[in-house]
């Protein structure tokens, strides 16, 4: 039988509040999901993803790769009072890494956080608090927010300054899983417009930890977002990110014991274009994290997808992408993995949803790697074979 606990006991009742009280204005409802079955594997077991175990995080291809099921969906409903703006947003989440429900509880509340904007004192800037996911930066292709601003907290963006607006906001953790609480603030200074079509966004973290063996830390992130390169119909977006301590490259908590001795940088290079029937998307990753005793791990990974539409509604999607990590005085740990999908879509570019896919992936990596699929038929293998169906939806 399944457990909910308390708090998601309560998730109807808010939802049914939700909507009441917007009985008479539109709700905004949002949401995603993934699903599906996986077929038996050349090795014999029921479903296989192949992902290495060790590097920096943005290095699993996703297109038939996925063996969770995971979803999220937002009602969101704004008002207007006395010339202030203001919205009210309740998410919730679901995540199972096996293809179907299980006896555990895998639904929580995602995001629960009200905003406002138009207050006499700073009528451009909205004010916020609450749980939320701030400033989500990813690379679809492999499923990674490289910047990720989430958490309990409250802050103001949006101030005009300069070129840019500026952002403030600050969090607590009061507790993780290992019971390790902690304070984050981060700064933003974003849109600012360098050249035709491109923008550049500059984002701060602090972290402090509050138990015995917590550590302090801090990071800057750089991302450049550029339209219609050089007059294409290419889109490029490009990372710099470094953290040392318990700041996460990604703008957010990192390893809360983490030293001063522990600095991590990673550059992130992403494209994606649509040219009539052709659609794609490709990166590269670059990334070198030390550890407290100084120890580092280089990783690399490069890959894409590409989509041909057939027909409006029929495309075909191939994947390919290389990944590995070496740490200091360690092998390198290497995979390739590839990806065919024959797919339905509800239009004929690379991002339209939904998609019902049917794929075929293949994958090879040398020992150093292990078992990348962590289950017990792959043990010793070197490579495999999976296949099955999908559907990938957001609406």
């Amino acid at each position: 039988m399944t457990r909910i606990t308390p708090a998601l006991k309560r998730i109807p009742l808010a939802l049914g509040l939700l909507l009441a009280a917007g009985a008479s204005h539109a709700v905004d409802f949002t949401g995603y999901f993934r699903a599906g079955p996986g077929g038996t594997t050349s090795n014999g077991a029921s479903r296989a993803c192949y992902a290495l175990n060790g590097g920096t995080s943005g290095m699993k291809y996703r297109l038939g790769n996925e063996c969770d099921i995971y979803g999220e969906f937002q009602l969101a409903q704004g008002f207007k009072k006395d010339g202030i703006d203001y919205k009210v947003v309740l998410m919730t989440d679901y995540y199972n890494p096996h293809s179907d429900a299980d006896d555990s509880n895998h639904m929580r509340l995602a995001q629960m956080y009200a905003e406002a904007k138009g207050f006499d004192i700073a009528p451009e800037a909205t004010v916020w608090a609450g749980k939320e996911r701030g400033r989500r930066g990813d690379v679809h292709i492999v499923d990674t927010y490289f910047t990720e601003m989430t958490g309990v907290g409250a802050g103001i963006k949006g101030i005009a300054a300069g070129p840019g607006k500026l952002g403030v906001a600050y969090y607590t953790n009061d507790k993780d899983n290992n019971q390790r609480p902690g304070h984050r603030g981060n700064v933003e200074y974003v849109d600012i417009p360098t050249n035709p079509d491109g923008t550049l966004n500059v984002f701060g973290t602090v972290t402090k930890s509050q138990f015995a063996e917590g550590t302090n830390g801090w990071g800057l992130a750089l991302r450049h977002n550029q339209n219609k390169l050089f007059g294409t119909s290419l889109n490029n977006v490009i990372w710099v990110q470094y953290a040392q301590g318990s700041a996460g490259l990604n703008s957010n908590f990192g390893n809360q014991t983490d030293t001063s001795a522990a600095k991590k940088f990673r550059i992130v290079e992403s494209v994606n274009f649509q040219e009539g029937a052709w659609g794609g998307m490709g990166m590269v990753l670059w990334a070198n994290e030390k550890d407290n005793a100084g120890k580092a791990t280089t990783s690399t990974s490069v890959g894409g997808r590409v989509s041909y539409a057939v027909t409006r509604n029929f495309k075909l999607l191939t994947e390919a992408g290389v990944s590995q990590y070496k740490p200091d005085g360690g092998e390198r740990a290497r995979l390739t993995k590839v990806t065919f999908a024959p797919t339905l879509s509800t239009g004929p570019q690379l991002m339209d949803r939904p998609e019902f896919r049917l794929y075929v992936t293949h994958a090879k990596w040398n020992r150093a790697a292990g078992n990348v699929t962590g289950e017990p038929n792959f043990n010793g293998e070197t490579s495999g074979t999976s296949f099955g169906a999908q559907v990938e939806v957001w609406f």
